[in-house]
């Protein structure tokens, strides 16, 4: 109890630092996300007092160098956040290591991506705020739509109706619709709705843009 306490704490801390030092610098917020969606891989003779903590995460940062790709927005919506949220995205062959890694080292520093595979972060420029929005292992939609109608809510004096944002407000490799009706199910499918599946899965996604 008392090490998954510290953990959580070390994620709090680690991304509001993160948030309140260098919020529009994408690659350490890319990669603090990558290295809290990293599982614990169990293994042989494996060093149980080794957990996430800063020094593991600066050996894991330093050890890859990632290209990220920022995605096209189509907003028509008027006069509204514009520049404000932006969506970056890498793939598997985005992720470039300075050496390979073999032993203990790939176990805990190493990250297993599937072929065919990408992760879509959304952030917020003005307060460095970031949202998974696919192939983690969660998943921050609603929070992500949450803030954007309070933001819209305030610039606008007017509520945004979902089905206005989903009408208005696309993104390249993204369907929002999915994941509003994938993650409002009791039981996530991520078969049927296949913008909620993970890169720790092996499965195939179609790359083209969704209703761009």
């Amino acid at each position: 109890m008392i090490k998954k306490l510290t953990v959580l704490l070390f994620c709090f801390i680690s991304i509001n630092n993160l948030c309140g030092q260098s919020k529009n610098n994408i690659e350490d917020i890319f990669k603090m996300q990558l290295f809290l969606n990293k599982k614990n891989t169990i293994f042989r003779n494996m060093d149980y007092s080794v957990s996430k903590n800063d020094s593991l995460y600066k050996k894991f940062k330093e050890v890859f160098n990632i290209k990220i790709d920022t995605l096209k927005i189509n907003n028509k919506l008027s006069g509204v956040l514009e520049n404000q949220y932006q969506f970056f995205k890498i793939t598997e062959n985005n992720i470039v290591y300075d050496k390979i890694l073999v032993g203990k080292e790939s176990r805990y520093l190493l990250l297993e991506t599937m072929m065919n595979c990408y992760y879509v972060l959304a952030v917020n420029t003005n307060t460095g705020a970031s949202y998974r929005l696919s192939g983690f292992d969660a998943n921050d939609f609603f929070g992500f739509l949450s803030d954007f109608k309070e933001e819209y809510l305030n610039s606008n004096f007017i509520k945004l109706k979902n089905s206005t944002f989903f009408k208005n407000y696309k993104v390249e490799y993204l369907d929002f619709n999915c994941l509003y009706e994938g993650l409002s199910r009791r039981d996530l499918d991520r078969e049927k709705y296949e913008c909620l599946r993970r890169c720790s899965e092996p499965f195939k996604i179609n790359h083209n843009s969704t209703d761009f």
